[in-house]
């Protein structure tokens, strides 16, 4: 497979979005707070924690304040993202990296957690293994994904007006599964359900989507700026999924998953599939 999302596009784009992230965040903060819930499922008392995809720290923030006694990393690959999270830290630590090479020693986290970051990453059999490496024996990975059906009102709107990529496509929460099976992890699972956010026009959510930096980094889309004839014709397309309140939704198809650390990775890694 050809990959269709550029990791310094990324990067640049969550860069940019440092100083507006927090106040368009409104599902991801949904999003974080419904995983963070689910830390409860789990008897843990983690010395070390690591959260990916930090972004401005919001969850990293919280599980310092959970878990006071730990020492807690952040990690993201925009420099933009770190910078401004250093200036807010309570205790925690931020570093700059990709997660398909993190900068830490192996078996030396006891938690990693990560909301919405794995969505950007394709390579998913590289990144699980990479996070198996860092995982503790029986530690725990927890994490939030996006799922194929995420803006689907969007890109069915879109569809109707050209045929150019304005949405970024996401991969099927059985992928994510598949990725953990093959890095050999333990117990993996990964559930999803639909949460809907209502806006009173399109334009609305495409600017919260350029404003926490996750508008379309697909290689495939439209370069240039829009003009005012299409958003008219893309709004007057979205009409078709107004709510009976008046709302446009934007539904997102949210995947969760966990999976733990094994004692010892098998040397036998063709048992799980997984091609040296």
């Amino acid at each position: 497979m050809v990959n269709q999302i550029d990791h310094k596009d990324v990067a640049n784009s969550f860069s940019d979005a440092a100083k507006t992230y927090d106040d368009a965040a409104f599902f991801q903060r949904i999003a974080g707070d419904r995983l963070f819930e689910r830390l409860d499922y789990f008897k843990l008392a983690p010395k070390t924690i690591l959260d990916i995809g930090s972004g401005t720290g919001h969850c990293t923030r919280a599980l310092k304040q959970k878990y006071p006694s730990a020492q807690v990393v952040g990690l993201d690959i925009a420099q933009g993202m770190v910078d401004y999270c250093r200036q807010q830290s309570t205790g925690e630590n931020y570093i700059c990296a990709d997660a398909l090479e993190i900068p830490l020693e192996s078996n030396s986290q006891d938690l990693i957690f990560s909301n919405l970051t794995f969505q950007w990453i394709e390579q998913l059999d590289l990144l699980f293994k990479e996070l198996h490496r860092v995982l503790k024996p029986n530690g725990l990975l927890l994490f939030t994904s996006l799922g194929p059906d995420t803006l689907f009102e969007l890109k069915t709107s879109w569809k109707s007006i050209d045929e150019h990529k304005h949405v970024n496509d996401f991969m099927d929460m059985h992928h994510l599964g598949d990725a953990m099976l093959n890095a050999a992890m333990l117990d993996p699972v990964v559930d999803n359900e639909a949460v809907v956010i209502g806006y009173d026009k399109a334009l609305e959510l495409m600017r919260d989507l350029k404003n926490i930096g996750a508008h379309n980094v697909d290689k495939q889309r439209r370069k240039g700026l829009t003009s005012p004839a299409v958003i008219r014709k893309l709004e007057k397309e979205y009409q078709q999924f107004k709510l009976s309140n008046g709302e446009l939704p934007a539904t997102y198809e949210l995947v969760y998953g966990h999976a733990f650390g094994r004692e010892e990775i098998p040397m036998d890694y063709h048992e799980y599939g997984i091609e040296l």
